[in-house]
């Protein structure tokens, strides 16, 4: 390709790529469109999860996911991208609560440019990467080949009795907060008869979920006095769990060197002394700029890649990160310091079971989205 042969429509098709990358709760929060032949890309604040992620570290992880894969649908073509952040990245906190994503306030432009990409993954990666819920075998290390991350970025081990505790902890604290345990229902589709089934969200086949469970369960996440009545019973367990686990300290650690016997549990960490200036530290509610937390979306994303190349399977665990009490438990068990943030925790093992794909707002066949914004060839602004 010539630097003038990157028309809309490989745009379009690199655009369309790009959203196969993973999201919290499968929100998809991107909201591309093709400009002059550029990617303006704005956030959705109607997919942007207010209560569970106050500190944008899902979105900004998802981003970079998001990018990433739109470099490497760039890469296939000979291409390459360059990626700019926009000021409105750093304002994220001045985003609505709710309603469609502001062509006027885009976070990234992304721009093609003539370098191509150097990738050892492909598009057919992208579109085959699985997030797993079901059950991991032991597999080898992952980190023994994974590729290279920056030099601020690090991926630690949590045991697995530690693990199985802090996943406890982190889930009983979501149950725990009603608006969390709000949010995570109006995400679920646990019903082919939802109306956005097969377009976002968790849907029962991802969950891998028993088709009576999820029959059962269905009602509950669409019937408002079902609904509220679940909450509260999750509510009550959710904090009877939590105290129980706050009160027992961290499991015994395995001796050293004691062979894994389950799936392996890693943890993406972060140095805050990394960052441009101490200002940029300052403002971040993370410790971190937003555009570093996007690059670490990147970085993460290639990893996951990797391991889908291995014939392996991730399982996220974002709970263990955004309870208060399961974060500090990890801290004290990977002996972090304050300039180390976790951004992210994950499983990955070989997947006992085939994990089925994910709904996306950009699968061929899908509808236009007005919250989703994606412009077809053609349309401009």
């Amino acid at each position: 390709m010539t630097s003038t042969s990157v028309t809309d429509a490989d745009l379009h098709r690199w655009v369309r790529l790009a959203g196969r990358a993973p999201s919290a709760h499968n929100t998809q929060p991107w909201s591309p469109r093709v400009v002059d032949g550029t990617v303006e890309v704005a956030v959705v604040p109607d997919r942007v999860l207010a209560a569970g992620d106050p500190s944008f570290r899902d979105l900004l992880l998802s981003l970079g996911a998001w990018v990433e894969c739109l470099a490497i649908a760039a890469g296939a073509d000979g291409r390459g991208v360059v990626v700019e952040p926009t000021p409105w990245l750093d304002r994220l906190a001045d985003l609505p609560v709710r309603g469609p994503a502001d062509p006027a306030s885009p976070v990234l432009v992304v721009r093609p440019d003539a370098a191509p990409y150097a990738t050892a993954f492909t598009p057919a990666d992208v579109r085959a990467r699985r997030t797993h819920r079901g059950r991991l075998d032991t597999a080898a290390d992952l980190r023994r080949d994974a590729p290279a991350l920056p030099p601020w970025l690090a991926l630690l081990q949590v045991d697995d009795p530690a693990m199985r505790h802090l996943v406890r902890l982190g889930g009983a604290w979501t149950a725990s907060r009603r608006a969390v345990a709000a949010e995570l229902v109006r995400w679920l589709r646990l019903s082919p008869a939802h109306p956005r089934y097969a377009r976002d969200g968790m849907t029962d086949r991802m969950l891998l979920l028993p088709p009576l469970l999820a029959r059962v369960a269905a009602p509950l996440t669409r019937r408002p006095a079902l609904h509220d009545a679940a909450l509260t019973v999750a509510g009550l367990a959710g904090r009877a769990v939590e105290a129980l686990g706050r009160s027992r300290p961290l499991p015994v650690p395995p001796a050293t060197g004691e062979p894994l016997t389950g799936p392996q549990h890693l943890v993406l960490v972060a140095r805050t002394s990394g960052v441009r200036s101490a200002t940029e530290a300052l403002d971040a509610r993370l410790g971190l700029p937003p555009a570093q937390v996007l690059e670490a979306g990147r970085a993460l994303q290639r990893t996951w890649l990797h391991a889908h190349r291995s014939g392996l399977a991730v399982a996220p665990h974002s709970e263990v990160v955004d309870s208060p009490h399961a974060v500090a438990g990890l801290r004290r068990r990977l002996g972090l310091r304050r300039s180390q943030v976790a951004l992210a925790v994950f499983s990955v093992g070989r997947p006992v079971d085939p994990a089925p794909p994910s709904p996306r707002l950009t699968d061929v066949g899908a509808p236009p989205d007005a919250s989703h914004g994606l412009v077809r060839p053609g349309q401009g602004r």
